[in-house]
């Protein structure tokens, strides 16, 4: 169709049609700038939310791990309960203190359990001890004392020299401290983490 117009009116169109071009992207290009500046926003929005998405996809692959550590965790924690009992058993270590001293040759002349001792997640538990005998049945004892299930710690050990009569040759004093696990301290501990989850 422009072939068939003279030159100056081909020269006529094309400059009416710039015109017309240069009008509808003036009127139209504020209304494009904010349709661009959305569309980087919706992008950015995008973006992030798929960072959240793969973030969440790594957690949930890891879940499988965590819930074999919680299990593994609690595990160790019901074969603590074994070696920290939740109760002191004043009784049963008496007598098996007694049992032990005399399998060791010594005699027990001053069993004195003290107060319990909150430290964190146990207590402890002070006994005060004499016994009478050999320095070495004094060893031996110490030793199944060592190799007893539960945790015993012997500390504050004086040993004097007694006349001697037969094998008893040395008088110990010493402090025997057996530990106890603490359900209450860990349920104090727990109760603020189940309070801040709630929240």
């Amino acid at each position: 169709m422009l072939k068939n117009l003279p030159y100056w009116g081909q020269v006529l169109m094309v400059a009416v049609f710039a015109v017309a071009l240069v009008y509808v992207a003036y009127t139209w290009y504020p209304g494009l700038s904010e349709i661009r500046a959305e569309i980087k926003t919706l992008t950015n929005d995008h973006e992030a939310k798929q960072d959240k998405i793969r973030e969440g996809q790594a957690i949930e692959a890891q879940l499988p791990e965590f819930e074999r550590e919680i299990a593994s965790l609690k595990q160790k924690l019901e074969d603590l309960k074994q070696i920290l009992p939740t109760e002191p058993e004043t009784g049963d270590l008496l007598k098996w203190i007694k049992n032990l001293t005399d399998q060791s040759n010594l005699n027990l002349k001053f069993f004195s359990p003290e107060a319990l001792r909150e430290v964190e997640f146990y207590k402890e538990f002070p006994i005060r001890m004499s016994v009478t005998g050999g320095y070495h049945d004094l060893g031996l004892f110490f030793d199944r004392i060592s190799k007893y299930s539960r945790i015993i710690n012997v500390t504050g050990a004086s040993i004097d020299g007694i006349p001697a009569q037969g094998d008893v040759s040395i008088k110990a004093d010493f402090t025997a401290t057996t530990f106890i696990y603490n359900e209450q301290a860990e349920k104090k501990v727990e109760a603020p983490k189940v309070a801040k989850r709630a929240r």
